[in-house]
């Protein structure tokens, strides 16, 4: 029963009730949104001292427990009893060729891979080395020119050391008083650039350090040098701070966080730093922070990644992956304030926010919080605005607020868009009200959205949509089956031409010259729809509970982009979503959060790093590096397939084939694809991956092989039995048998034809997450088991999902098979003997129903 309350109440006495019971101060963090990896995710250890990716994707971790290695989906870690020459793996220096050096602090040694991973190699020269490097050195930097001279500089190391290819060793830079206690500060020099690296060291000559960029190492261990623009712009860390130091020896001192631990260039405009508790700061060539992350974190290192993702490694903390760094999560400080966000709406450039649990808050465009508590737990928050007239509409502790003022009491299920006319309607479990006229409808069916369109006036309900007509609702399901679904928003164009409606299992119904709807078939995430956002004529938002979905129109139909969890959003139940200039503004079931809204135009990877990791051959890894030739009984081949896509590995699909005998592509999230029963022939197997509707063909990979005949399908056999054979003829027909029985022996010639003419034929089934090729002359009989099939050929079973009575009608060869009972059914030609009852197959004595006693007589010996 609805409460008037029409506006007797006096403004002031309300306002002192509206503070006294709702308002209640909390502040937000802007933050990306983090996935975390740990020692529980199978890192060998949570203090990362260093990261780097290789050219084929995979993204490598130095840690004090041995390297690691990943692809999206698992570690691989390696130690000393891989090749290491010691566990704890300071740095790693990566070459323009595509390796990878890393140097062990506690065996003080420098080892290398390369990019395709054929295992660890130690440095020739590393004794000669070790033997140069006192007790206490640490190496910071190694840098190698094109004669494969390396460069080394670091804490407790005189100047710089070069080890020659040969072995011969140089110093440069050195100084007699540099290990003396009393020896004033060192200078951290920055030399002249390489191609695979700055090289710096530590140095007491005035010379050197006048000539190239220095500063003062004001503290041991954490010091580094590196260029942000080649002999013109460098960055120095000196144990203290970070300073950017200019070609005419100008300074800009950078504000620390905390001790600095690392530096790493981004570009010629920005480099990153991590500090010591201090988290990881992005800052700009003139000084300035542009981003900061991980605020009470001990940040070691950053990367991106060749999808654009940061990753942040730290020194007890593991490594955390943003993988879309645009993305912020408004973050409430106070634990109490609930994240699940009801409704939202622009109001100029604020936001306002109704959250499910009835709390209200105000964005403002400098991203801070007025927030407001509610009274009352339920119901939702729902907020409207009106930009024509200036009208704020909100639902706050079941009270209808017009611009803060009291209006109504009552309980309400959505404010519906303002038209241009200024109406607007209030949505309840029993009609609706419209507001400006202090009017109610009641009826029978619980509203969820009015709308006005071409006069009249159009009713969302949980039956799909209504008209209003004079004192009855006619359903529009009568015009289209798809205005028959659960309707929770409806929304007109600007023109007043098109209707789209957020349906409960039809996606999106379009309204207009002709009535169509748009789904997961054409690309939708989702055929469950929220709310409808129109951002013009021509373009539209899908809220789903499968991420976001933006639909833009055009001549040629439409074209859909989305983003989901997998692909960087807090939560897949989106449930509104708002657009503010260029920012996109999504409300979810975790949280808010806010994006470019560039964020969804049609962009995916340039590439996906495939390969094929590993082939087994008859469940033994095959390790030749020729391409197979294999024996007939050789014939169960199975690929290890891996695609590697940080961003989008949920979301990454296989699709392949054997070219010689698969017109159509089969498509898996699997990793591998299994072929059991392979015949004879000459095979190429092709693998791609594919993101959606894209597949990166250009990636695509081949893997040929060959099953080798067995000898009684070869052409000398075949010629041996025609010969045998035609002799045998000869004889009987010498003999003559032929006279005295001439229809028993065109009976056996038909079934000797009929034998080497027979095909083989297949069934496909899936068990495990495999898809299984089952050679159907090797079946014996199958076995029900409720709604599962024990299909047991002659030398294994398989178990599938499927009804009795619906497995003849699946196999290619239906006529070999019989059913003798509610439970089994039988292949002809493999039964050995029969009784009145019974049937043998390979000593199994299978029972027959007496509903199926005469299916005996269609077994001949």
């Amino acid at each position: 029963m609805l409460l008037l309350l029409k506006n007797k109440i006096e403004v002031s006495l309300f306002s002192f009730y509206f503070i006294l019971l709702i308002i209640n101060q909390t502040s937000y963090s802007q933050e990306p949104i983090y996935q975390h990896f740990g020692v529980d995710e199978g890192l060998p250890s949570s203090q990362i001292y260093d990261i780097c990716q290789t050219k084929n994707g995979h993204i490598w971790f130095a840690t004090d427990k041995g390297i690691s290695r990943y692809n999206g989906y698992e570690f691989e870690n390696f130690d000393t009893s891989d090749g290491l020459p010691g566990n704890v793996v300071l740095r790693f220096y990566p070459l323009e060729n595509g390796e990878i050096w890393g140097y062990c602090n506690n065996s003080r040694a420098l080892f290398y891979f390369n990019e395709k991973f054929s295992g660890f190699k130690l440095y020739k020269h590393n004794n000669i080395m070790a033997k140069e490097l006192k007790i206490k050195a640490i190496v910071k930097s190694v840098s190698i020119d094109k004669f494969k001279t390396i460069y080394l500089g670091g804490d407790n190391i005189n100047g710089e050391l070069l080890i020659k290819n040969n072995g011969t060793i140089e110093r440069k830079y050195t100084n007699k008083n540099f290990y003396d206690s009393i020896t004033p500060h060192k200078h951290i020099v920055l030399n002249k650039n390489f191609k695979n690296g700055d090289s710096y060291f530590l140095t007491l000559g005035k010379n050197t350090i006048e000539k190239n960029f220095s500063t003062i190492q004001q503290k041991k261990n954490h010091h580094q040098a590196v260029y942000l623009i080649p002999n013109k712009k460098a960055v120095f860390m000196d144990g203290v701070s970070v300073k950017i130091i200019n070609s005419d020896k100008t300074v800009i001192a950078i504000k620390n966080s905390g001790e600095p631990l690392r530096l790493k260039v981004i570009d010629s405009t920005r480099f990153f730093v991590g500090y010591h508790y201090g988290g990881a700061k992005i800052i700009n060539n003139k000084g300035d922070v542009k981003q900061e992350y991980l605020k009470d974190k001990s940040v070691t290192n950053f990367l991106i990644d060749n999808e654009g993702g940061y990753w942040f490694t730290t020194l007890n903390s593991g490594v955390y992956y943003v993988k879309k760094p645009s993305i912020i999560f408004l973050q409430p400080q106070n634990t109490n304030v609930s994240l699940h966000i009801n409704s939202l709406v622009k109001k100029n450039n604020q936001l306002l926010i109704g959250y499910y649990n009835g709390d209200f808050a105000e964005l403002q465009v400098n991203k801070s919080f007025n927030f407001k508590k509610a009274k009352l737990i339920f119901p939702p928050a729902i907020v409207e605005y009106d930009s024509i007239f200036d009208k704020t509409y909100t639902i706050f502790n079941n009270q209808l607020l017009i611009n803060k003022k009291l209006s109504v009491e009552f309980y309400a299920l959505k404010i519906s868009e303002p038209t241009l006319n200024g109406t607007v309607f209030e949505s309840y479990s029993s009609g609706f009200y419209e507001i400006s006229k202090q009017k109610d409808f009641f009826l029978d069916k619980r509203i969820l959205d009015v709308s006005l369109w071409k006069k009249d006036t159009l009713l969302a309900t949980h039956s799909g949509i209504f008209k209003k007509m004079k004192g009855r609702l006619v359903a529009l399901s009568a015009e289209s089956k798809l205005l028959g679904f659960r309707s929770d928003d409806i929304d007109v164009t600007s023109d007043g031409n098109v209707l789209f409606i957020a349906t409960q299992g039809a996606g999106v119904v379009v309204y207009g010259e002709k009535i169509y709807n748009i789904t997961t078939k054409e690309g939708l995430t989702s055929d469950i729809v929220n709310e409808i956002y129109i951002e013009n004529d021509n373009t539209i938002l899908a809220c789903t509970n499968k991420g976001l979905n933006r639909i833009v129109f055009n001549n040629k139909g439409f074209s859909i982009t989305y983003i989901d969890k997998n692909s960087g959003l807090l939560s897949n139940e989106v449930e509104d979503v708002e657009v503010i200039n260029d920012t996109l503004f999504v409300a979810t079931k975790d949280g808010l959060c806010y994006m470019p809204k560039s964020i969804l135009d049609a962009k995916k990877s340039d590439s996906i790093y495939l390969k094929i990791k590993e082939v087994k051959i008859n469940d033994v890894i095959y390790t030749y590096s020729e391409y197979p030739k294999l024996n007939y009984t050789e014939n169960k081949i199975t690929f290890f397939v891996e695609g590697i896509s940080f961003g989008n590995n949920s979301n990454l699909e296989y699709h392949y084939r054997l070219k010689e005998i698969d017109n159509k592509w089969s498509v898996t999230k699997n990793r591998t694809i299994s072929f059991p029963n392979l015949k004879h022939g000459n095979y190429t197997f092709q693998i791609r991956a594919c993101l959606g509707s894209k597949c990166y063909s250009e990636e695509q990979l081949e893997y040929p092989f060959i099953i080798k005949p067995p000898f009684w399908v070869s052409w000398w056999f075949y010629t041996l039995c025609f010969l045998v054979f035609s002799g045998f003829i000869y004889l009987f027909f010498k003999i003559r048998v032929l006279t005295y029985n001439k229809d028993i022996i065109r009976e056996f010639i038909r079934l000797i034809i009929q034998k080497l003419k027979n095909g083989e034929t297949y069934i496909e089934i899936r068990m495990n997450g495999e898809d299984v090729k089952i050679l159907t002359k090797e079946i014996c009989y199958i076995k029900s088991s409720g709604n599962y099939l024990d299909i047991i050929t002659l030398d294994k079973s398989y178990t599938i999902r499927c009804k009795i009575g619906d497995f003849i009608t699946t196999t290619p060869d239906a006529f070999e098979y019989l059913r003798v009972h509610r439970f089994y059914i039988i292949r002809i030609d493999k039964v050995t003997s029969k009784s009145k009852n019974t049937v043998t197959i390979k000593e199994h004595i299978i029972p027959v129903g007496e509903t199926y006693l005469k299916q005996l007589d269609h077994i001949q010996f």
